[in-house]
């Protein structure tokens, strides 16, 4: 996932530029963060996530694939699944009704085959509701997403930026979070996700916009 943050900024349409309170916020709330956002002042994490998935299927899709994957190889694996539904990411019931060896054909493995195939069945018969997890807050909708077989909190996280939009999302599981706050705090690698976690405590309610500084740094 953290790799496509980096993507050129284009089309930018005007409007209300909801991230302004927040960078802000970062630039008073640490030295190196201030320089981060001094350096970009106009960073905008909804720009940046504007070509990926934006609905809860596409999205946790997307994070079951990547899951411990390079984005090179999950973007392969991806585009070999979309070619199976003529180009284009297949519905749940779609993805149900492919055969398991084809699903394995393009790369899948076969916990991700099964997890996603639950994940469909869920979105099939209404287990997992998209309006009843976009009103709940963040805490209570990571826990509803990691009750779900294959979804720990880097898949969770991923699904709360990309699908529900939440501004206070701190991906420390995400190993290029990890490595970026490494580099800006001069931390010895690696650094635990509890560490990464408390640097992040101080960014709140913020939080989404100080990752996306931070993945900034590994972009290019």
């Amino acid at each position: 996932m953290s790799a496509e943050w980096g993507r050129e900024r284009t089309g930018k349409q005007a409007r209300v530029d909801r991230w302004a309170p927040g960078r802000e916020l970062l630039r008073a709330a640490d030295r190196r963060m201030a320089a981060l956002v001094d350096a970009d002042p106009g960073l905008d994490p909804d720009e940046l996530l504007a070509n990926m998935p934006h609905d809860l299927w596409g999205a946790l899709v997307l994070q079951v694939i990547s899951q411990q994957l390079s984005l090179a190889s999950a973007s392969a694996i991806l585009a070999r699944l979309q070619a199976l539904h003529g180009g284009r990411m297949p519905t749940p019931q779609e993805l149900l009704a492919t055969d398991v060896q084809a699903l394995r054909g393009v790369g899948l493995s076969g916990a991700k085959t099964v997890y996603l195939q639950d994940i469909a069945a869920r979105l099939r018969d209404g287990r997992l509701d998209p309006a009843h997890l976009q009103a709940l807050d963040d805490d209570d909708a990571r826990d509803e997403l990691t009750q779900i077989k294959g979804v720990g909190r880097f898949t969770a996280d991923g699904v709360l930026l990309l699908a529900l939009h939440r501004r206070d999302v701190w991906p420390a599981a995400d190993l290029a979070l990890r490595r970026a706050v490494e580099r800006v705090w001069g931390l010895e690698v690696p650094a635990p996700v509890a560490h990464v976690d408390s640097i992040g405590e101080r960014f709140r309610p913020w939080r989404t916009l100080a990752a996306t500084y931070l993945y900034r740094t590994g972009a290019g």
